[in-house]
């Protein structure tokens, strides 16, 4: 079976995308972070070093564990998507155990990822016409790019002055990196195929 085209398989992604729940939720979740934040509601009212000890420490549980899962899925169901999708949580979480040069091996190992299942499309095509599939995993990839930009302080250093920064900094990047990992866990563990014909 010949691999479609790159833009074949781009306009297939986007065609099964809801836009609004891909960007809007994560940006509401931003948000409100924020807001609990710098009104010191429970439980952002701890101290920088205690939340994000404990908010790395739940990062890692919860890519190990949807890693352990999709696993057992892909033993289950012996479908190559979940070996797939238990090595991007793999990557996940050694990022999650911060390595020498973490971040640009996550970004090397994720792009060939990609890479992969782009050269198989046969492998994804089935699950990328699900709108609940593309949409989820939508949302995590771009929560997750909210929190690298947040961490790298891309926007509040060279675009935004924004009061109290330094206070909801850490606690931001650690919570919505936390929503991305749940998302793309969730989009990946329970991913299910539509074909064609019911589409």
């Amino acid at each position: 079976m010949k691999n479609p085209s790159f833009f074949q398989q781009w306009k297939l992604v986007s065609e099964s995308a809801n836009y609004w729940i891909v960007f809007l939720p994560p940006l509401a979740i931003s948000g409100l972070i924020i807001w609990l934040t710098l009104n010191n509601i429970h439980p952002y009212d701890k101290n920088i070093l205690a939340t994000k000890n404990l908010l790395e420490e739940v990062a890692l549980h919860l890519t190990s564990g949807f890693c352990f899962l999709c696993l057992l899925r892909f033993l289950y169901s012996k479908d190559q998507f979940f070996l797939w999708a238990s090595g991007m949580m793999m990557v996940l979480f050694i990022r999650e155990i911060h390595p020498p040069i973490a971040d640009y091996s996550t970004y090397i190992c994720l792009l060939w990822l990609f890479y992969f299942a782009y050269k198989n499309h046969h492998i994804f095509a089935d699950y990328l016409r699900s709108k609940y599939f593309v949409t989820l995993l939508g949302a995590g990839f771009f929560t997750y790019v909210l929190a690298v930009t947040t961490d790298e302080r891309v926007l509040m250093r060279d675009l935004i002055q924004f009061p109290g920064e330094g206070k909801f900094h850490t606690k931001l990047e650690e919570t919505i990196e936390i929503v991305g990992h749940i998302a793309i866990g969730c989009a990946l563990l329970f991913a299910t195929k539509k074909t064609s014909d019911n589409s």
